[in-house]
């Protein structure tokens, strides 16, 4: 279940690393997070790796966004997600900065299960137990606040929100969210 992520990861770290020959990784991540805390209708804790690379020069009109790549896999099976997106950082202190992050996710969870009779036992149990996302592409939001150890590690807490907002999708649109704990090494500066 997980190639379609594999692939579009892929595709997207293609992109990443193909675009300007100076492309370099700024920083690693690694993290989890509670899993679609407001439906709670998932189980599991997401584990999270996240590669940040370098902002391109091209993107200096936009404030500096650093490209991201991310996967994020459900410990109980469920939804796994694959992110590529931007995110821009801002300094609130010497150590304290925030983030925000916009995205768009592909996913191998449930999209709807409307089109199963009222009391097929499958659809019953997906109502239950599964989060309907309305559409395989999703949007990530995701707003984070990063305290310096020191030059290279970072710790810090994350709100992630995925939803098609009708956008990508139409119909059923129960999103995600989450909130998590993350460890950063970054390269260089």
């Amino acid at each position: 279940m997980l190639r379609p992520i594999a692939a579009l990861s892929a595709l997207a770290a293609a992109c990443a690393l193909g675009a300007p020959a100076h492309a370099q990784i700024s920083e690693l991540r690694g993290g989890v997070a509670g899993h679609d805390l407001y439906n709670g209708r998932e189980d599991g804790v997401q584990i999270i790796a996240e590669v940040l690379f370098e902002s391109p020069d091209f993107l200096g009109w936009a404030g500096s966004p650093r490209p991201y790549l991310q996967g994020s896999f459900n410990t109980a099976g469920l939804t796994n997600l694959g992110t590529a997106g931007l995110a821009w950082e801002a300094s609130l202190t010497q150590r304290l900065s925030v983030e925000g992050s916009w995205g768009i996710t592909y996913h191998d969870g449930v999209t709807d299960y409307v089109d199963r009779a009222p009391d097929d036992p499958v659809r019953i149990r997906l109502a239950a137990t599964r989060a309907g996302l309305g559409s395989h592409y999703l949007f990530h939001l995701r707003l984070g606040t990063d305290y310096a150890l020191n030059d290279t590690w970072r710790v810090g807490l994350f709100y992630e929100h995925y939803s098609h907002g009708q956008i990508l999708g139409n119909g059923r649109n129960q999103a995600l969210d989450e909130i998590g704990v993350r460890l950063g090494y970054r390269f260089g500066n």
